[in-house]
This record gives structure tokens, C-alpha cells and sequence, in this order.
């Protein structure tokens, strides 16, 4: 009977405990959620075979994923999702080339094990800013920026 009731306490108090906790600011959660994303289409890529593409909307803040055979639009967004209002991409560099960027970023995922290298800007309403840096052969990527306190 104990083991009932605090299980029971256990499920109802939790979850309010959780906005209570120290979190990491929102750059730093949502460079980390890109990051993720992006190690998993280059072993995506690797492991099929197939080139994948990772899209990210600078306006909407939406990204996600499609192969580079099929068309943008149908692309599968339920490898995506969308940055949160407080976070916006604030610039993008992309190291040795010198297309101008339209609306969508596209950094392309080659089954070789090279991608398209990149330095995306996130920043917060704040003002914080990570820079999320992807090079050509995906040993170097990291977030930079001020570390978050805690």
C-alpha cells in the first residue's frame, strides 16, 4: 500500500517540480535539438546509401528532412519540427561558397560520410546567440557560444 500511495505522489508532484528546475537556456536547446538532428541524417545518409537533405526555414524557423531525390515540398517533415517563438536564425555562413541564401537553408548529406558545411546563428529574445558549426566531414561539429549557466 505504501508503494501505491507514493507512486501515485510521485506521478502528480513531478511533473510540477519540472518548471521549477534550472533548464538550459533556449539557444543552447534548440542548437542542441539541430545538432542531434543533423548526426542522425549523416549516419542516415551513410547507412542507405541515399542522399538526404536537412531544409531549415530562416523566416519560420521550421526544419526538416528529405531525400535529395525527392521534391522539396513533399519532403518528410515528420523528421522535423519547428524552432520555438522565443528563438530566431539570425544569420548563416557557409564557409567557401558564394550562392546567396533565399528563405531556406539546405545543407545536403552525402551516403560518403561529407556534408555541406555551415555555421548557423540562433538567437534568443534576449540576445543570447549559439552558433551551431557543421564542417564538410562532420568531425567538428559543436555549438558555440556564452555557456549557459548551472
Amino acid at each position: 500500500m505504501v508503494l501505491i500511495v507514493l507512486g501515485i505522489s510521485a506521478a502528480v508532484v513531478f511533473p510540477k517540480l519540472d518548471g521549477l528546475l534550472l533548464r538550459e537556456p533556449e539557444p543552447w536547446r534548440s542548437g542542441r535539438k539541430l545538432m542531434r538532428l543533423a548526426k542522425y541524417v549523416h549516419e542516415l545518409a551513410i547507412a542507405t546509401e541515399s542522399a538526404f537533405v536537412l531544409h531549415i526555414d530562416m523566416e519560420t524557423g521550421q526544419y526538416w528532412v528529405a531525400g535529395k531525390q525527392v521534391d522539396n515540398a513533399a519532403g518528410q517533415r515528420s523528421l522535423g519540427g519547428q524552432l520555438p517563438e522565443e528563438v530566431a536564425i539570425t544569420d548563416v555562413k557557409l564557409p567557401g561558397e558564394d550562392r546567396v541564401l533565399e528563405n531556406v537553408l539546405t545543407i545536403e548529406f552525402s551516403p560518403e560520410g561529407w556534408c555541406d558545411p555551415a555555421v548557423v546563428s540562433i538567437t534568443s529574445s534576449e540576445g543570447q546567440t549559439v552558433r551551431l558549426v557543421i564542417d564538410e566531414w562532420f568531425d567538428g561539429m559543436s555549438l558555440l557560444g556564452d555557456k549557459p549557466a548551472g
